[in-house]
């Protein structure tokens, strides 16, 4: 078990180990793994909590402070397992502290970390890596275009700018040296 920490102090995550009653995980303690049950707001119960055999979970999630509760990682018997689906295969990695295996750990932070941020930088985040790959698709295609002899100003038409931005955007030329004949045609 992992503990992750927010840059606002307000938020502490872990990856728990999940029981058949409902309980969590909240670390090892004695040769087992100490268990708290959740309360209706998601946030863990006080007291001392319960030590259990982590063999018996099953299977993990994230979870965090603040009451946010991942999607369950299960753990299943069959030998062959389905990451994609949550559905692992986890027999021997499975401690008596029920420590979830290393790669489910990884994959359980990086759902806790999606919570961190509100809808609105989510969404920020993800418009601007839509607008990385637009702009390498458009890279690409002015230096095919410059490559196939195409002017500035068609290329600059093509992409709703001047001639004159076009050209101090893509320069300097990939095709070769400039034609100012060609650019003026």
């Amino acid at each position: 078990m992992k503990w992750w920490e927010g840059d606002d102090g307000r938020h502490e995550g872990w990856d728990a180990a999940v029981f058949p009653d409902g309980r969590v995980s909240t670390g090892p303690a004695d040769g087992g793994a100490r268990v708290h049950p959740i309360g209706s707001d998601g946030r863990i119960g006080f007291g001392r909590g319960d030590v259990v055999d982590g063999r018996t979970a099953i299977g993990w999630r994230g979870h965090c402070a603040c009451g946010w509760q991942g999607p369950l990682w299960e753990r299943v018997a069959q030998v062959r397992h389905d990451f994609a689906a949550r559905r692992i295969y986890a027999l021997s990695e499975c401690l008596l502290s029920g420590a979830a295996p290393d790669d489910v750990a990884v994959a359980i932070r990086a759902e806790w970390e999606t919570h961190l941020d509100p809808p609105s930088l989510v969404a920020v985040r993800q418009a601007a890596e839509a607008v990385r790959r637009a702009q390498g698709h458009l890279d690409a295609a002015v230096r095919a275009a410059r490559k196939d002899g195409r002017s500035w100003t068609r290329i600059g038409e093509s992409a709703g700018v001047r001639r004159q931005y076009a050209q101090e955007r893509w320069g300097p030329d990939p095709a070769g040296p400039w034609d100012q004949a060609a650019d003026r045609r």
